[in-house]
C-alpha cells in the first residue's frame, strides 16, 4: 500500500503533463488494449499484487493511454524502446519486454534455482506426455496434484471455472529424440495472471523456444495463445486421436481409461480456458481418479 501511494505521490509532485519527459503515450493498436496493458505491465507494477492503473504506472485519459517512467528501475530501457516520435507502440513494447520481463519478474536465472522452489516429491505432480503444434519436441507437461485438487474443490463456488491458486505451476520438459532441449514454465503470479518462461538446454532463461516449427517468443507469443480463443489439436480432438499435422504426429498419450467423452463435454477444459490454461489437466486427472476409484468425495464435490 505504501508503495502505490509513493506512485501517487510521485505522479502528483512531477506534473507529468502529456507528452512530458516522464510520461510516455502507449499506442498498441489494438481494439481492446486494456487487457494487454494490464497483463504486461502489472509486471512491473510496484507492489506486484497491484493493478499497474490503481499504482500510477498507467493512466487512462479517455482513449489514451500513457506510461510514467519516473522512478522506474525500466526508464531508461523504455526510453531507448520507444521511437522518436514519444509513443510506444506494439513492436516497440514487444522489444522492450523481451529484454526487461524476466529480471522485472526476478524469475529463477536457472532450471536449477527454479525446481528448488517446487515441490520435491515427484509423487506430488500429475504428468501427462503430449506432442501438439507448439512444438515438433514430446513434451512431459508436470502441475502440482494439489493446484489441481484446489481447481476442482472450488469449481462449483467460482462458477465451474478451473481456477489455480496463486504459485501454480506447469512445467514442461521438451525433448527430441529422447534429449531435452528446452523447458518451458507458466507459473501463476500474486495479480492472477500468469509469468511464462524458456529455459535452453544447457537450463539457463532464454528469450524465446528455439524448436520447430518455429520459435515463440516468450512470454508475448506465449500469452497471445493463451488469451485467445483458438482451439490447438490434440486437445481440439480428444478423447478421438489427433490427425497426423504438417510437421508430424500430435497427441495426448494417455491410457484409454481416460479418454471419457463424458468428462470432456463436462469440464469443456480446454475451449472455456477459464484460467487461460490450455491444456485438460482437471479432466484427465478426474478420469484417473473415476478409472481407479480414487476420492469419490471430490468427484461429488465437482458434481459428479
Amino acid at each position: 500500500m505504501l508503495r502505490i501511494v509513493l506512485w501517487g505521490l510521485l505522479v502528483a509532485l512531477t506534473g507529468c503533463a502529456a507528452g512530458g519527459p516522464s510520461r510516455i503515450e502507449v499506442q498498441l493498436e489494438r481494439s481492446n488494449p486494456e487487457p494487454l496493458l494490464r497483463y504486461y505491465f502489472g509486471a512491473y507494477a510496484a507492489p506486484e499484487t497491484a493493478d499497474p492503473f490503481e499504482a500510477g504506472l498507467l493512466v487512462n485519459e479517455g482513449d489514451r493511454y500513457w506510461l510514467n517512467t519516473e522512478g522506474s528501475p525500466h526508464a531508461e530501457a523504455l526510453t531507448a524502446a520507444t521511437g522518436p516520435d514519444g509513443v510506444l507502440t506494439w513492436d516497440e513494447l514487444k522489444a522492450f519486454v523481451g529484454e526487461t520481463y524476466y529480471d522485472a519478474r526476478r524469475l529463477p536465472p536457472t532450471l536449477d534455482a527454479l525446481y528448488a522452489t517446487l515441490p520435491q516429491d515427484s509423487s506430488a505432480w500429475f504428468a501427462i506426455e503430449v506432442k501438439g503444434v507448439m512444438t515438433v519436441a514430446q513434451r512431459r507437461i508436470q502441475v502440482p496434484e494439489a493446484s489441481l485438487r484446489y481447481a476442482l474443490e472450488n469449481y462449483q463456488a467460482n462458477d465451474q471455472q478451473l481456477l489455480y491458486p496463486i504459485g501454480t505451476a506447469f512445467v514442461a520438459t521438451h525433448t527430441l529424440e529422447g534429449d531435452v532441449v528446452e523447458t518451458t514454465l507458466m507459473q501463476k503470479r500474486a495479480d492472477g495472471l500468469w509469468d511464462f518462461a524458456t529455459y535452453d538446454a544447457n537450463g539457463l532463461l532464454a528469450p524465446s523456444t528455439t524448436t520447430e516449427p518455429k520459435a515463440l517468443s516468450t512470454p508475448t507469443q506465449c500469452v497471445g495463445c493463451h488469451s485467445g480463443n483458438r482451439a490447438f489439436e490434440p486437445e481440439k480432438s480428444f478423447p478421438e486421436p489427433a490427425r497426423d499435422g504438417p510437421h508430424g504426429p500430435r497427441g495426448i498419450f494417455v491410457p484409454d481409461a481416460w479418454r471419457d467423452p463424458a468428462l470432456v463435454a463436462y469440464f469443456d477444459e480446454h475451449r472455456k480456458r477459464s484460467d487461460t490454461v490450455l491444456g485438460i489437466y482437471n479432466t484427465l486427472f478426474v478420469a484417473k481418479l473415476r478409472a481407479s476409484g480414487e476420492d469419490p468425495d471430490l468427484l461429488t464435490a465437482v458434481g459428479l
